[in-house]
């Protein structure tokens, strides 16, 4: 669970465009630390950009200063740093059973006995570490907010033995069609070196495939935002058997069978 390059592209583009609420109440399923494939330096010049000039010292400060330190939680401060530059958050809770900065320490295959709601959920490479993928899930759903955003990175091809899964294209947008949810962004990278693809439709997955746009070792990191409206979680049927695919993507399915 770390904020990688893919993470540093994503929040960067959400940024960009302006799709990040205005100080929002963050949830976090797994407390991330600093991968490192981002220097420090590029860190501290988005923070030059996104910070506020009041707080801007202060910040800056507080980064080189966690970063020259030989604590043990560096790396996580590091990351909490980040979700302060880009999200600017008015919270940021944690759920985690085992570190440092996490408000709480319960078992995510079981329902999260928590009340509120959240503007953002992060699950950065949460989920595929936790057996019951349907409650994981549901309550990343039940926790956010009508119009809140989710992230969500998981492995895709490769990392071998990394977790209980890897997660396939299909699982996010499926999921996304069964719940409303609005596909901000979807994108395919490799961490090392790092190259990525964003498709904006799964039927523009197969095309990806044959261009060998897809590295062999790869995540997918996905965002979606929420319905306005109240909605129930709901299972997804795989898009293949729902018959949502495109004869394109049903040719690549029986292709890669």
């Amino acid at each position: 669970m770390a904020i990688t390059a893919l993470e540093f592209l994503v929040f960067s583009t959400l940024r960009k465009h302006q799709q990040l609420p205005a100080r929002p109440r963050v949830l976090e399923l797994g407390e991330s630390n600093w991968y490192g494939d981002v220097s420090i330096e590029q860190l501290e010049q988005d923070l030059n950009q996104c910070v506020d000039e009041t707080a801007r010292e202060a910040t800056l400060s507080r980064l080189r200063q966690v970063w020259a330190s030989d604590a043990k939680n560096r790396l996580y401060e590091v990351a909490r740093i980040f979700y302060d530059v880009f999200l600017q958050p008015a919270s940021y809770t944690a759920i985690d059973p085992g570190t440092p900065g996490s408000q709480y320490r319960f078992d995510l295959n079981q329902p999260v006995p928590l009340n509120d709601k959240f503007d953002v959920t992060i699950n950065i490479g949460t989920g595929e570490h936790v057996f019951n993928v349907y409650q994981f899930y549901k309550t990343a759903h039940d926790l956010t907010a009508e119009g809140g955003l989710m992230i969500h990175s998981a492995p895709f091809t490769g990392w071998i033995d990394h977790g209980f899964y890897g997660f396939q294209p299909t699982f996010f947008f499926d999921l996304a069609r069964a719940n409303r949810y609005h596909v901000l962004t979807f994108v395919i990278a490799q961490l090392n070196p790092f190259r990525y693809a964003q498709i904006t439709r799964h039927d523009e997955l197969p095309a990806l495939i044959r261009s060998e746009a897809v590295p062999p070792n790869t995540h997918i990191n996905v965002v979606f935002r929420k319905s306005d409206e109240p909605v129930e979680f709901a299972v997804p049927t795989q898009g293949y058997y729902a018959g949502t695919l495109s004869p394109e993507a049903v040719r690549l399915w029986h292709e890669h069978r």
